[in-house]
């Protein structure tokens, strides 16, 4: 990967957001702010910088970091989120990002269940839900039982956190949703989208096999 030219990487993270978004259409809305880039065509100077960047962090052992069982014990979203927007930025929103070791001792201090709700109104890029997820595999209990719901203001930490539920093994059941949580029924509209989503594609599944099915008579 290191080797790729700019237009190989591009379409390898084309390739690999349509394979997921096939995968997962209900977070499809909740992702584009992080890759709306890669199929905007408008977009295209930002390309050059996501190879720069893609070539820093594996030459820095990204891959050991997400790649390997490291990944249930780390939020590299998180701090790259943190350290690409200022204090001031940070602090105008109300975010506060909690550390990694005070979410593990909150998770701890926590009985969470299999088949219950997780909820964090204010969740960021997630770190509560993987600390939560971390205590529940310490304890011989399975994630993908649990419905993580979680809000947050920032639509950036929301795709973040959808990325991470991916790669902290959440499962499929995401409740997530930008937008203000005090806003009352945000988690009711959060699941009606994501039925929806699902619905639609579907739908479009059904519809593409019958269009195979006939032309191939």
């Amino acid at each position: 990967m290191s080797e790729w030219t700019v237009p190989e990487l591009v379409a390898y993270f084309r390739h690999t957001w349509r394979s997921i978004i096939r995968s997962r259409p209900e977070v499809t809305h909740l992702v584009y702010p992080v890759i709306s880039w890669i199929f905007d065509d408008s977009q295209a100077s930002v390309h050059p910088h996501a190879h720069a960047v893609a070539r820093a962090a594996l030459d820095a052992g990204q891959p050991d970091l997400t790649g390997t069982d490291r990944r249930f014990d780390t939020d590299l979203l998180g701090q790259v989120l943190v350290l690409l927007r200022p204090k001031s930025a940070l602090q105008a929103r109300g975010q506060f990002y909690t550390p990694s070791d005070i979410a593990a001792l909150l998770a701890g201090m926590s009985t969470v269940e299999e088949h219950c709700t997780v909820l964090d109104p204010m969740m960021g890029t997630g770190g509560m839900f993987r600390a939560a997820a971390a205590v529940m595999r310490e304890q011989g209990r399975d994630p993908h039982t649990v419905s993580w719901v979680g809000c947050d203001i920032d639509e950036t930490a929301v795709a973040c956190a959808t990325v991470n539920s991916m790669i902290w093994g959440l499962g499929r059941d995401i409740v997530f949703h930008a937008g203000d949580a005090l806003t009352p029924d945000w988690e009711t509209h959060a699941r009606a989208q994501r039925d929806e989503l699902r619905r639609l594609a579907s739908g479009i599944e059904r519809d593409q096999r019958l269009i195979a099915a006939l032309t191939s008579m």
